[in-house]
């Protein structure tokens, strides 16, 4: 152990959910209680469906009300806003629109289906990352928010703030609903394989199937794990990050000494190939905070140093969440098990993290001296004891195609445990993205790259022209040999000859 390398301020941020604005008094009741129990931040979400009911309408009036009481308590504030909206229905097999911001067909559509992916939480659901009018919404109101937030309170106040998109407030894909198959979607696909092929015969080539067209190829379903399921994996990736780029931009421009931030619900785990956060060093290239949802399960130490070896040379803080207490009523977790979470990820250097689904007052109240032992051990300490890597930290490579076509770490888990002293030191985990950078041979990159790939009657001439010179070489090595030998016997009898005299 080795003091802590992190230079950021440690957080431990509480969340409050806030899907539909809290009530006043339980709102002051929350964040007192998290104030008593050691939390230095408060994680707020904006609704978007809330906040803009009217085109170009915002009311931030009760967000403001709730940042003001925050900070009356002497806490800060990461700001998370949710991109989703109203649901859009169907009555009597016709679309009726709900929803006065977005058209109902900007929405993500289930696979097979002609609706929208089905009500996630609080009647809300998903804009489609590929719909053109659905990006410049949400950009349009996430630039407001921002402006607003960043003039009223200032980066003082507002630690972070970062854009989500799921029920489960995290930047991604939603891993417990299907993928994205809307029209916006099947374009953006059709679009993305003729950027990477000149001909649908060539992809036939790679794929082993007889399309005429680029519109003719269907998108996957997500157990595919083919070369089309490889594909569809990369144009969603490329699809997600440029909006999250988008965002990133939007932020930068309206207030950028606000950091932001980003929450991945895991980017190793069997989900994340649903999530699309498998590349999550290429969707994080903007990102100044990068926070990942661990299962109480999971090795807390290999994700902290699995998200420190992708992110090393952005200079980025990363973090971790701990989630509910209905995980230790059910028996998923224990009080100790969380306890273990907070302190493990902290040690693995990470700045953040989250507390979140705690809403419920007694068991924030039995539970909460889990958050205070954290936070007397990281937050008070100036400076904790964390793992730091040394010159002779041995590296584990990961390849992203594996984890793609598997869905299973065990085997890196079970290297890093053994690697690291089950995450007692620092252990290097090299990610290596042969997914969103795979090219496949009858690519317009994959005929590039082949320029130089020798032909097998290139090799046969090479092999013979090997024999010749090993040949000759050998021939030549005879008579070095011999030479040796003489001027060996010659040296023999000088050394002699003076030893003689």
């Amino acid at each position: 152990m080795v003091e802590s390398v992190t230079t950021a301020k440690r957080r431990l941020a509480f969340v409050i959910w806030n899907f539909e604005i809290t009530e006043r008094g339980v709102f002051e009741q929350l964040v007192d209680r998290a104030h008593r129990q050691g939390f230095s931040t408060i994680r707020l979400h904006l609704s978007w469906f809330n906040a803009e009911k009217t085109p170009g309408v915002y009311d931030f009036a009760p967000y403001d009300e709730q940042i003001d009481y925050i900070v009356s308590k002497g806490m800060d504030v990461i700001l998370t806003v949710d991109l989703q909206r109203s649901v859009h229905r169907s009555e009597n097999g016709v679309k009726t629109a709900l929803d006065a911001v977005i058209d109902t067909d900007e929405f993500q559509y289930a696979y097979g289906a002609d609706t929208h992916v089905p009500d996630t939480l609080y009647g809300t659901a998903m804009v489609s990352y590929a719909s053109p009018r659905g990006i410049e919404c949400m950009a349009r109101f996430y630039g407001a928010a921002i402006n607003h937030f960043a003039k009223r309170f200032g980066h003082k106040v507002i630690a972070y703030a970062y854009p989500t998109f799921t029920p489960y407030c995290e930047t991604e894909y939603w891993c417990a609903g299907a993928y994205d198959y809307s029209v916006h979607m099947k374009r953006a696909f059709e679009a993305y394989l003729s950027s990477l092929y000149e001909t649908a015969a060539d992809l036939n080539l790679d794929l082993g199937t007889e399309y005429h067209t680029f519109a003719e190829v269907p998108m996957p379903a997500d157990t595919d794990r083919s070369p089309l399921g490889v594909l569809f994996y990369q144009c969603r990736h490329k699809v997600l990050k440029a909006l999250i780029d988008r965002l990133a931009d939007v932020q930068k421009n309206e207030a950028p000494e606000i950091p932001f931030a980003l929450q991945f619900g895991c980017v190793w785990d069997a989900a994340s190939i649903r999530r699309c956060t498998l590349g999550f060093t290429d969707l994080s290239e903007k990102a100044d905070l990068v926070v990942v949802d661990d299962a109480p399960g999971f090795d807390h130490a290999f994700s902290m140093d699995y998200i420190a070896g992708a992110l090393r040379d952005g200079g980025k803080e990363f973090g971790n969440e701990i989630d509910g207490y209905y995980m230790i009523e059910n028996g998923t977790t224990t009080a100790e098990g969380y306890i273990e979470q907070g302190l493990t990820s902290y040690r693995h250097n990470a700045s953040v993290q989250y507390v979140a689904n705690w809403m419920v007052d007694e068991p924030l109240s039995n539970y909460g001296y889990i958050f205070s032992t954290v936070s007397q051990e990281y937050l008070e300490v100036e400076q904790p004891e964390c793992v730091c890597e040394d010159a002779e930290t041995e590296q584990i490579p990961v390849s992203l195609l594996r984890l793609f076509e598997t869905g299973d770490a065990r085997d890196y888990q079970d290297d890093y445990r053994r690697i690291s002293d089950d995450g007692e030191r620092f252990c290097r985990l090299n990610i290596h993205d042969d997914l969103t950078a795979k090219v496949y041979p009858n690519s317009v990159a994959g005929r590039d790259i082949q320029i130089d790939v020798i032909t097998p009657a290139d090799v046969q001439k090479e092999e013979e022209k090997k024999s010749v010179k090993d040949t000759a070489m050998a021939v030549a090595a005879l008579g070095a040999a011999a030479a040796i030998l003489a001027l060996g016997v010659a040296v023999k009898v000088f050394f002699s000859d003076r030893d003689d005299k």
